[in-house]
């Protein structure tokens, strides 16, 4: 197993890589895939509908690696096969403990509140408001809240001061 240190400057990057830790299925994906190169139908029949969205979130974390597989014999075309790429993490970033609640806070929201939340950035994203700061005094959240929650979705992309709608891409 190759040891490899993800590098976080950012406080919302932490994001997805905490709510990856946060189910047992999303644990285990990155287990299985910390050990072996996996296929998504191998994962898929291993753990189920959800692994596709573990994958996704580490895509989105930056941890996951692609090559493809090819097959056994000529007729079957090759197949794209997943393997985690870190298995330390090494953070430097300066937050207050107030922040950094908001941050877990946003990790650990119940799906509910925040699909709402998730809505409501679209919708401001549609009325062309894309930057955190117009996003942010439209809902009344802060910037840091905005970012994280868009962090953290598969439908929103943050880029620098900005958030996008995500392209539907495949993993």
């Amino acid at each position: 197993m190759v040891k490899r240190a993800k590098l976080v400057s950012d406080i919302v990057e932490i994001v997805p890589i905490l709510y990856l830790f946060s189910t047992k299925l999303y644990r285990d994906v990155y287990e299985a895939l910390l050990s072996e190169w996996l296929t998504l139908d191998e994962l898929v029949d291993r753990f189920g509908e959800g692994a596709e969205e573990a994958l996704k979130i580490l895509k989105s974390a930056g941890m996951l690696q692609m090559k493809w597989r090819m097959p056994s014999s000529p007729s079957e075309s090759p197949k794209k096969e997943y393997h985690v790429s870190y298995t330390h993490l090494s953070a430097n970033f300066y937050i207050s403990l107030k922040d950094f609640n908001r941050i877990l806070e946003v990790v650990f929201m119940p799906e509910d509140e925040f699909e709402k939340i998730v809505s409501n950035i679209i919708n401001e994203i549609k009325a062309g408001r894309m930057s955190v700061p117009h996003i942010s005094r439209s809902l009344g959240m802060e910037g840091l809240v905005i970012r994280a929650v868009a962090k953290r979705s598969l439908k929103l992309n943050v880029k620098g001061q900005l958030v996008e709608l995500a392209k539907n891409e495949e993993i």
